[in-house]
């Protein structure tokens, strides 16, 4: 990425914080690292239905618990950006993860997540100028399949 590049431990500490997340039962739609132009530090972004539903301090309130309880989460509290999933910064990092299947009916959809990262390398994601790209966690092997009916 650029000079002040994520490092191994926040990207390990995000895939925990994902699977804590969902383990508490609050589902997380998407997840990535980014660094906004405006700013020297790359910061974690969540969207969350929760947030949508009952607002980001909830959300925030959440992860903070979490990070209190899980010191081998290496994630900064003041990392974490809320968003809600109907939000455009979080529309734009799910399109660039969606699976790009021909709309054909003998076109074969897999309905499982993997628990890879995508390294997005545009400039602009949703409406988040970004500098260095991003990287966007890819939804967890895991958990219910993220496409279809009512996504």
């Amino acid at each position: 990425m650029d000079q002040v590049s994520v490092v191994k431990d926040q990207i390990e500490g995000g895939k925990r914080l994902i699977e804590a997340l969902e383990a508490a039962g609050c589902e997380v739609r998407i997840a990535f690292w980014a660094k906004p132009t405006e700013s020297d530090n790359w910061y974690f972004y969540l969207a969350l239905p929760l947030v949508d539903e009952k607002g980001s301090t909830q959300g925030y309130g959440i992860v903070n618990e979490i990070l209190r309880k899980d010191s081998n989460i290496e994630i900064d509290p003041f990392e974490v950006k809320m968003l809600g999933i109907k939000d455009s910064i979080a529309q734009a990092a799910l399109a660039v993860i969606k699976p790009q299947a021909p709309d054909s009916p003998f076109a074969a959809r897999n309905p499982m997540r993997h628990s890879g990262l995508t390294r997005f390398g545009g400039a602009r994601l949703g409406g988040l100028d970004i500098e260095g790209g991003a990287l966007i966690y890819s939804p967890l092997a895991t958990s219910k399949p993220w496409y279809g009916e009512g996504r």
